[in-house]
């Protein structure tokens, strides 16, 4: 999963938008250039919206972003409360009926000192 996918992803409970982000696992590869600003709506690389962050840099800053691989991370939902992992580069936010708990729980287990406590105590659909 790269942070530019940030741009489109809503929570697929109640639409929230933008998620949060924390990153795990990152790979970093070879820097791109690019043109333009890559995302259209919001940056997570630099935490707001395209419109409000006005940065004349941000096409350089899409250079170094768009070159990183996250592996492990974790998306968030302040809205609903939801929380969805990122494994092996791809999100899994399937709804909560459909998700796998012991899958779920390692995650949270494994990453347990990186987790907001918050997802920890009363993350749905699983906490510790």
């Amino acid at each position: 999963m790269h942070y530019r996918l940030m741009d489109i992803l809503a929570c697929p409970i109640c639409k929230a938008f933008p998620l949060g982000l924390q990153v795990l696992d990152a790979a970093k590869g070879e820097e791109k250039h690019r043109e333009k600003v890559g995302c259209e709506l919001y940056c997570v690389y630099n935490g707001g919206l395209i419109a409000q962050l006005g940065k004349p840099d941000l096409v350089k800053d899409c250079e170094t972003c768009f070159s990183y691989d996250l592996k492990e991370a974790l998306l968030t939902c302040k809205n609903c409360g939801r929380w969805y992992p990122v494994i092996d580069s791809i999100p899994h936010m399937l709804p909560d009926d459909l998700r796998k708990e012991p899958e779920d729980r390692e995650f949270l287990v494994r990453y347990e000192s990186k987790i907001p406590e918050w997802v920890k105590t009363q993350g749905i659909p699983f906490h510790l």
